[in-house]
């Protein structure tokens, strides 16, 4: 990857995770749990942070690939897969159902005790490519050897958390420990990003005579 791309990715896969976690943490914490947290002052406003964060995060996954160095590649791709399609169709798909129009019903009549018709259809899919994705990405990690493996493991529990059927804010358990395990990508790329630029400073200085 070009240099210049590759800090670029890195920083957008850092800087999202954070804004991520931040959003869906405070959306939470200053709205609640339960249904009531729909019709918080702050939801709309703190979830479309969370919402944004997802976004870069998408735009930073390439670093993920780049991190692992061309090692265990096709495992790598199918994990980037894995992490693509949920976040775009759960985080950001659904997200956008949570963040904005159950506001506006629990502001209008109240939010129906049923979910949208053909919903679980919709999720099911994602599910499905969140699970071997992320179990493919783990596996990656732990048999390229290039991130810590305690990465790998983090990715390789992320998927059965996500389809226990967590309740309230604890549901956000797998997003939060997903957005750590990129977060620890994105920092150990810039560190190497930083070392090959010194290295290669080094490479290309005059030396004394």
């Amino acid at each position: 990857m070009n240099p210049i791309n590759a800090r670029l990715t890195t920083w957008a896969l850092v800087i999202g995770s954070v804004v991520a976690t931040a959003g869906y943490a405070a959306a939470f914490a200053f709205n609640g749990n339960g249904d009531q947290r729909f019709a918080g002052s702050s939801w709309v406003t703190l979830y479309t942070v969370a919402l944004l964060g997802d976004v870069i995060v998408l735009l930073g996954l390439p670093a993920l690939v780049h991190a692992q160095q061309g090692r265990a590649s096709v495992l790598t791709r199918i994990g980037y897969v894995g992490v693509f399609v949920p976040l775009v169709i759960l985080n950001i798909g659904e997200g956008s159902l949570e963040g904005f129009v159950k506001p506006y019903l629990a502001d209008h009549g109240g939010i129906p005790d049923q979910d949208l018709p053909g919903l679980t259809a919709y999720e099911a899919p994602a599910l499905l490519v969140l699970l071997v994705g992320m179990v493919c990405l783990g596996i990656a990690v732990l048999r390229a050897r290039v991130l810590p493996r305690w990465i790998g493991v983090l990715f390789l529990v992320v998927p059965f958390l996500g389809a226990a059927g967590l309740q309230g804010a604890v549901s956000l358990t797998p997003d939060y420990l997903l957005f750590i395990g990129l977060f620890t990508v994105g920092v150990i790329q810039l560190r190497e990003l930083r070392g090959a630029e010194s290295r290669q400073e080094a490479a290309v200085a005059p030396q004394p005579a």
